[in-house]
């Protein structure tokens, strides 16, 4: 893409600094909280991962126990679990109860495997972003 001298205004900015700058922002990634990070680039609210780093904390919890640890509604926690289990963030294993129902412990993937699926979903991210910022024309 060409761009003739008149084009250029003070203070533009040419489409190869931007393709810089958004690298350089990328190349800060590390410093991105896991949270803010899986709900930007892997679609998983902010609270869904509070949920995994309480399970991560407390293995075998039960939805109750995770609700009273997080002070939420069961029903809440429920509906924050299931893009963790499509994720395989989070594991459940039903467990017989005495009274011949079933309860479901919970355990989550370990940080570093989390840590190692993030930097890949990332890495995804960011080429795709990378690829449609690179169609972008400015006229």
């Amino acid at each position: 893409m060409e761009i003739e001298d008149n084009e250029l205004t003070e203070g533009a900015v040419l489409p190869d600094e931007r393709v810089a700058t958004f690298e350089q922002v990328l190349e800060k990634k590390s410093n991105l909280e896991l949270a803010e990070t899986m709900a930007t680039v892997c679609g998983i609210h902010i609270a869904a991962s509070r949920v995994y780093l309480t399970i991560l904390d407390h293995p075998h919890s039960t939805i109750a126990e995770i609700s009273e640890i997080l002070d939420r509604d069961q029903s809440t926690i429920g509906k924050q679990l299931k893009p963790l289990y499509e994720q395989d963030l989070v594991t459940r294993y039903p467990r017989t109860v005495s009274n011949g129902g079933v309860k479901y412990l919970h355990v989550a993937q370990s940080l570093a495997e989390t840590t190692e699926w993030l930097q890949h979903e990332l890495d995804r991210w960011t080429d795709a972003t990378m690829t449609q910022l690179s169609r972008l024309h400015i006229n």
